[in-house]
């Protein structure tokens, strides 16, 4: 109910009262359940972002770049459908006075599976020996949100969202990587840089439904 609203009015419009009608439930209940309206919107959005990545098809094992690679086009291909919705996401995430609930939630959600990969490979002993997994997480995620606040603004066109994301992701990991995976890393960008996206021959991002079906997003 939360995301739905969200995503018809923006942060701006949303209020408590609308959740309250809309699920015919007290407001006074729904400030005990979650203190503030900014907190009620941080759950929602982290919910249904993980509910999201959980239905993710995947044809790599986790830990991979070419899982993580997967992840980010799926993502993208998700946002490029909702843009209202995301719009109204970058507009908090990038706002000096934003409640740090949202703040928060939006960030972590996206270091969380950066980090997976980033993790993986520092315990291969493939990341150079001054980078902080961490760190890397936060600033891969950082830069991925500036490209699709770009495109939100209309500074990126929306056909320009994937790639740049795929490329400035492996572009970053490549200076951060050392042995096997940054060889393969500078392979992918290879790619990119000549052919596009589909060079890397992922998959089309699916979608598993409630009934076991797959489905494109």
């Amino acid at each position: 109910m939360t995301f739905e609203l969200v995503a018809e009015v923006g942060i701006s419009g949303f209020s408590m009262d609308d959740v309250g009608k809309r699920a015919n439930v007290a407001k006074r209940t729904l400030y005990n359940a979650f203190q503030t309206r900014e907190r009620m919107i941080a759950v929602a959005i982290g919910s249904q972002f993980n509910r999201f990545l959980k239905r993710i098809v995947y044809s790599s094992p986790e830990g991979t770049m070419r899982h993580n690679l997967e992840r980010l086009v799926s993502v993208s291909e998700r946002d490029r459908k909702m843009p209202h919705y995301i719009a109204a996401i970058m507009a908090i995430y990038f706002s000096h006075d934003a409640d740090e609930d949202i703040r928060s939630t939006l960030h972590d959600m996206g270091v969380a599976p950066n980090l997976i990969w980033i993790e993986s490979l520092h315990q291969r002993g493939e990341l150079q020996p001054w980078i902080d997994p961490a760190k890397l997480a936060d600033d891969v995620v950082r830069l991925e949100y500036a490209i699709i606040n770009g495109w939100c603004q209309g500074v990126i066109p929306a056909e320009e969202l994937t790639p740049r994301l795929v490329s400035t992701c492996l572009s970053v990991m490549a200076g951060a990587t050392q042995g096997a995976a940054r060889t393969e890393i500078l392979e992918a960008l290879d790619l990119v840089g000549a052919k596009g996206v589909d060079a890397l021959n992922l998959p089309r991002p699916k979608l598993q439904t409630a009934d076991g079906q797959l489905r494109e997003i």
